[in-house]
């Protein structure tokens, strides 16, 4: 392929691609997804205002009947009670961080979860398309072995060439063979596995050319990392929380509650405030406790960004030892050109043969489709990439 014809394909492919999105799921993983995003709503909501007191209804009706008159009477109460912390030394405030860090920390994780969906999805039709190369691929190589073969098999009838030489022609043939069934049925379970990711067919999605995405834009993304600084500010407020319950609260309360009986009715109120603080033989290990947690947290922060870097490093070195390869491939095909051109003018003078020029040929399709083939894992590997970041929380 040309560089003209190479930049009108990469023209061609990205006018009618896209991104995919959690759109292209199934229809079953989509409302699993719709489940989940609704759980840690409700349950964002039920931890930040957990702090909030309940209010406690109660009520009783007693009869009772005097031994002496015979006389039978009968008591009712109802009554409502509220209390409420109104200061636990930085715990309220640190109870509702921790609520929307909790939320943080499980929206990324489905962000991960659906982005997992889409890198396997993406993955999986980039590879199909790879099959479908290969395949054209093993079809030249079973022409080339072919036409080996039939030349073996002439020079074995004249006498210029031994059985050894014959057979192995003979079974180069007939691995090149097998492992054309090997292909297609690895093609056939490609195609099952995106079937369950996706009810649409993999043709009609074509995918945007995956873009290089800079070491700082990586690492300022990663999910990985996000994860692993929430969770660190996570068991900073765990660790306030501990503490604050160690340490003086106060808590208002108020009540009401009204009664009725044979003798009248009688309606009673209640409020005041209370001071507290336990007192506890426990109450230094468990801040202590705590703030090795905290440190675990830190430390594991600090290597997990070292780990996202050399996953960076190590992805970016593939696509440039695959660039490399597609250098080579092109030298190939360069050289081909040359070989067929003159092997061309000799096969027209008759000084060699047309199987000369055809296995020629068949090789240098072979390179430029190896080419696509690499180009498109490339592609995988920026897939790899793109997925592994967060472009939706801020």
């Amino acid at each position: 392929m040309t560089r003209l014809n190479a930049v009108a394909f990469v023209l061609l492919f990205a006018a009618n691609a896209f991104a995919l999105d959690r759109s292209h799921l199934s229809d079953d993983i989509q409302s699993a997804i719709a489940h989940k995003e609704a759980a840690i709503e409700a349950g964002r909501k039920r931890q930040k205002y957990d702090f909030i007191g309940e209010i406690r209804l109660s009520g009783s009706m007693t009869e009772s009947k005097n031994s002496d008159t015979d006389e039978w009477s009968r008591s009712e109460q109802a009554a409502a009670n509220f209390s409420q912390d109104i200061f636990r030394s930085g715990g309220i405030i640190a109870s509702i961080d921790s609520a929307e860090l909790w939320a943080q920390t499980a929206r990324l994780q489905l962000i991960q979860e659906i982005n997992g969906y889409l890198q396997n999805l993406a993955a999986l039709i980039l590879q199909s398309k790879q099959d479908r190369i290969r395949l054209r691929q093993n079809e030249l190589n079973i022409k080339n072995a072919e036409i080996a073969l039939l030349i073996k098999q002439r020079q074995y009838e004249a006498g210029e060439a031994d059985i050894t030489q014959l057979n192995d022609a003979l079974q180069t043939k007939n691995n090149l063979q097998k492992t054309r069934l090997e292909l297609q049925n690895q093609s056939l379970s490609r195609l099952e596995d995106i079937a369950k990711l996706t009810a649409l067919n993999p043709d009609a999605i074509p995918l945007a050319p995956f873009e290089q995405i800079e070491a700082q834009t990586y690492i300022d993304n990663s999910i990985l990392i996000k994860l692993a600084k929430i969770q660190s500010q996570t068991a900073r407020v765990q660790q306030t929380i501990t503490t604050s319950s160690y340490l003086p609260s106060v808590s208002a309360s108020a009540g009401v509650s009204r009664s009725y009986s044979d003798s009248g009715d009688r309606d009673s109120y209640n409020y005041g405030l209370s001071l507290s603080m336990p007192l506890s033989v426990t109450e230094g290990w468990a801040i202590e406790e705590k703030k090795l947690e905290t440190l675990r947290a830190q430390s594991q922060e600090r290597t997990t960004i070292e780990e996202v870097k050399r996953a960076y490093a190590q992805s970016k070195s593939a696509i440039e030892a695959t660039r490399k390869s597609i250098e080579v491939s092109k030298e190939n095909i360069a050289l081909y050109d040359s070989l067929i051109n003159v092997t061309r003018a000799q096969a027209q003078s008759g000084s060699v043969s047309k199987f000369d020029l055809q296995t020629l040929e068949n090789s240098r399709e072979s390179d430029r489709l190896e080419i696509e083939s690499n180009q498109i894992s490339i592609q995988i590997e920026l897939a790899k990439l793109h997925y592994a970041i967060d472009k939706e929380t801020k």
